[in-house]
């Protein structure tokens, strides 16, 4: 909306409202008048009567085209109605002249009523046949819709089944998952409790041998102890022996000397017979002076820590060796001369002479090269 400021101040004064007002009023009044003279005019002709008519035919005729529709100008823009200038007022209407009745309309012949029965009856029969026409599409469209239904309900029954059994199949493998993480978890309960058992057994058979071994090792300390005190009571009983022995072994060497000595005197020849030591074993010199009457007690005494013989022997039997060594002592030969009648108690002898190995040497520094020895299990 434009201001009194934006008004050009060189543009001519425009007209009064009043002068419009008037102009609006005298047109609607010509308006009117005209309007009224139209009504009141009596027409030039009278129309007749239109008659349609439709005809039916066997053959197929083809229709007049339509005729063309004008197009519809637009309507020319509306020149801008000038200002009249005033008018004077205007005259008093005439009065109205009354018109004559119009003329009855003429009537219709036997042949145009016939001819209007009969398009009637066209008409009828063509909507009949319109009708059935749209019922029999009526139906196939509804049969249409039915199959269309139909296929889309089984499609979507299709698909509910086919997401149906996915599911099931879904679920299944979620089931059969934790079915195995159950089963998983059983074996895996099922082993620890096993290597439970297991630990618990090994732990308990290690303690067990454990106490097994203390009580073996303390049978065998107390059976050592109990050999030790035997060992050592034997050998005292055995030393006692064998200082027993050599002391009468000296007198009977001195007795001997003593009869060698008269023997040569009286220039008699023999030989000398000598004890080999306590067990009443012979020696023969083998090439050597002999040896000194405790050397059988010497030998004796080195070879029986090698006897083992754990079977009770019944009675004393003396089992006799012959042995040979070598000059540095060393046993070079075993050979049982009389057995003690047990063959436990001989191989036993045997195998302490082999594993002695190796001879003491005599009062002389020297080892005699063979010599008789004999074994008692008592002695």
């Amino acid at each position: 909306m434009h201001s009194r400021l934006d008004q050009d101040p060189f543009a001519p004064p425009r007209p009064s409202k009043r002068l419009r007002n008037w102009v609006l009023a005298l047109l609607a009044h010509a308006v009117l008048v005209g309007a009224f003279m139209w009504k009141v005019s009596p027409p030039v002709a009278v129309e007749q009567a239109a008659v349609e008519a439709e005809l039916w035919s066997d053959t197929f005729v083809q229709a007049a085209p339509r005729a063309a529709v004008p197009v519809p100008q637009p309507a020319p823009e509306p020149e801008p109605i000038p200002e009249p200038e005033p008018t004077p007022e205007p005259e008093p209407e005439p009065e109205p002249v009354p018109l004559p009745p119009p003329p009855a309309p003429p009537q219709p012949s036997q042949q145009e009523l016939q001819a209007e029965r009969d398009a009637e009856i066209a008409l009828q029969e063509r909507k009949k046949q319109e009708a059935e026409q749209k019922q029999r599409e009526l139906a196939a469209q509804k049969a249409k819709e039915k199959a269309e239904r139909e296929k889309a309900e089984k499609a979507e029954q299709s698909k509910l089944e086919k997401e149906k059994a996915e599911q099931a199949r879904k679920d299944k493998a979620e089931q059969e998952r934790k079915d195995k993480l159950e089963q998983q978890k059983r074996d895996k309960a099922e082993q620890q409790k096993k290597d439970r058992l297991e630990k618990e057994k090994r732990e308990k058979a290690e303690k067990e041998k454990r106490e097994k071994e203390k009580l073996e090792k303390e049978k065998a300390a107390k059976l050592a102890a109990e050999k030790k005190a035997a060992d050592d009571k034997r050998k005292k009983e055995q030393a006692a022996k064998d200082a027993k022995a050599a002391k009468e072994l000296e007198r009977m060497r001195q007795e001997n000397l003593k009869n060698m000595a008269a023997q040569a005197g009286s220039g008699g020849t023999g030989s000398a017979e000598k004890s080999s030591g306590p067990n009443g074993g012979k020696g023969t010199g083998g090439g050597t002076a002999g040896h000194s009457a405790g050397y059988g007690a010497k030998v004796a005494a080195k070879v029986k820590p090698n006897i083992v013989y754990p079977d009770m022997v019944s009675g004393n039997p003396r089992a006799e060796v012959r042995v040979r060594a070598a000059p540095d002592g060393t046993i070079t030969g075993v050979q049982l001369v009389q057995s003690s009648g047990n063959k436990a108690w001989d191989d036993a002898v045997v195998r302490a002479l082999h594993k002695t190995d190796t001879l003491p040497r005599d009062t002389n520094g020297k080892v005699p090269s063979e010599f008789l020895i004999g074994f008692r299990p008592q002695d």
